[in-house]
């Protein structure tokens, strides 16, 4: 089958996602963005698509939500006093992660993240400032936490039926503050990188297409 301009703005599309979502850096990008166009077959247009994490898995699938547990660190900490911190795109998050906001707080996005297989413990404290979480759909949530004079909630989200899927196992307190867990989507289409990367394959794309 011959490839059309239908084929190639798919896989424009595609990619453009992708480098959304942090799984192309903006060289790859460029560099399979000029190649859709210099492809001849709709094989080549598919190497296209292969995720350079993962070279089995296509760029069309889902992110997957789980590393290998060998390389996920053990242990992590945030800590911010009468500052903050922020952690966001792709991650490993530890396996027990200790997150203190004293007059201070952050925001974790764990959206673009990897777990380790399994139960992951985050223990968050939030003293006279704020801590914010944002999970994916797809990972389950356990949570345990106490607010004095505060809130410590969840909203939002799909919880998934996964029995596969992660657990992020969320323990802690807030007093005189907040810790507020919530689920968005991972996609990002919306997201100026995604407006980026099709601006950047408009230029490359040659005149007659």
């Amino acid at each position: 089958m011959a490839v059309t301009n239908a084929h190639r703005e798919r896989v424009v599309d595609l990619l453009s996602v992708a480098f959304a979502n942090h799984r192309l850096t903006i060289e790859q990008l460029d560099q399979r963005l000029a190649a859709v166009y210099a492809a001849t077959s709709l094989a080549d247009l598919e190497l296209l698509l292969a995720d350079p994490a993962e070279p089995q898995r296509s760029l069309a699938e889902a992110p997957t939500l789980t590393a290998n547990a060998a390389v996920v660190p053990e242990r992590g900490l945030a800590l911010a006093i009468m500052g903050g911190f922020g952690s966001k795109g792709g991650w490993l998050v530890p396996r027990h992660l200790k997150v203190t906001g004293i007059m201070g707080g952050g925001e974790l996005d764990l959206r673009e993240a990897r777990f380790a297989p399994g139960v992951t413990e985050i223990e968050v404290y939030a003293f006279m400032g704020g801590v914010d979480l944002i999970v994916p759909d797809g990972v389950r949530i356990e949570l345990s936490g106490v607010g004095f004079l505060g809130g410590f909630e969840q909203r939002g989200g799909d919880i998934g039926d996964d029995p596969a899927a992660p657990v992020l196992r969320i323990t802690g307190a807030a007093v005189l503050g907040a810790v507020e867990i919530s689920r968005k989507p991972r996609a990002k289409k919306s997201d100026r990188r995604y407006v980026d990367a099709l601006e950047r394959a408009e230029r490359l794309r040659p005149r007659g297409w």
